[in-house]
């Protein structure tokens, strides 16, 4: 089943109640769920230190694990405060050497905006932060962008034209597969040629969705 995973952030109330660590989704996906990719929620890190970090780092080559996605919250491009998006962009730094040295395949970075309509400052700033991204991240060998969870990642036009505009092959989104709030018939296929990384939801895992 290489190319699968079950997102750490599934387990988001097991970590919250102190039942389960990152080591622990690690050892389960490798086996419980007989997996090896691993899909992981900056939340569940305990900390951003050398020594951790490595020791993530060590755990992932000694199970044979690949990281298909390292998903970051607060680390948005666009913030109204402008201190705010300075730290924000502080943190993803952090996390773009922290993608670099697990050797991910895939870095969720957010737009940050949380409206439909993107402005012509925040679209300016979205697509410079990207540019600046995907370049790392094309040296080292992965790909950088938003999730389909904010309201203006939801809008598949919204993501085309940033993507149109980054102009990178190092740009790529993470699909919350049907999940619009603009254009949802032609969304999941308008973000197809540049999604990265696919969530599927109960609903589509039970098909019981649409």
């Amino acid at each position: 089943m290489a190319g699968f995973s079950i997102g750490s952030w599934s387990f988001h109330a097991l970590f919250a109640a102190g039942k389960i660590n990152l080591f622990g989704y690690l050892e389960s996906i490798k086996y419980r769920y007989r997996l090896d990719q691993a899909d992981i929620w900056s939340g569940m890190l305990l900390s951003t230190e050398d020594s951790y970090i490595n020791s993530v780092k060590e755990t992932l080559d000694e199970e044979g694990l690949t990281v298909a996605c390292l998903s970051v919250d607060g680390a948005d491009i666009w913030h109204d405060d402008p201190a705010i998006r300075e730290q924000n962009y502080q943190k993803a730094l952090l996390y773009l050497d922290i993608a670099r040295r697990w050797g991910a395949k895939a870095l969720r970075i957010d737009m940050g905006v949380n409206s439909l309509a993107i402005t012509d400052e925040q679209f300016n700033l979205i697509v410079m932060r990207y540019r600046e991204y995907t370049q790392f991240g094309q040296e080292h060998g992965f790909r950088v962008g938003p999730q389909t969870h904010q309201a203006g990642s939801q809008s598949p036009q919204n993501l085309k034209r940033v993507s149109d505009e980054v102009a990178s092959p190092s740009f790529g989104i993470v699909l919350n597969v049907n999940r619009w709030l603009a254009d949802k018939e032609i969304g999941d296929e308008l973000v197809s040629p540049f999604t990265m990384h696919a969530q599927f939801d109960r609903a589509f895992v039970d098909f019981a969705g649409t």
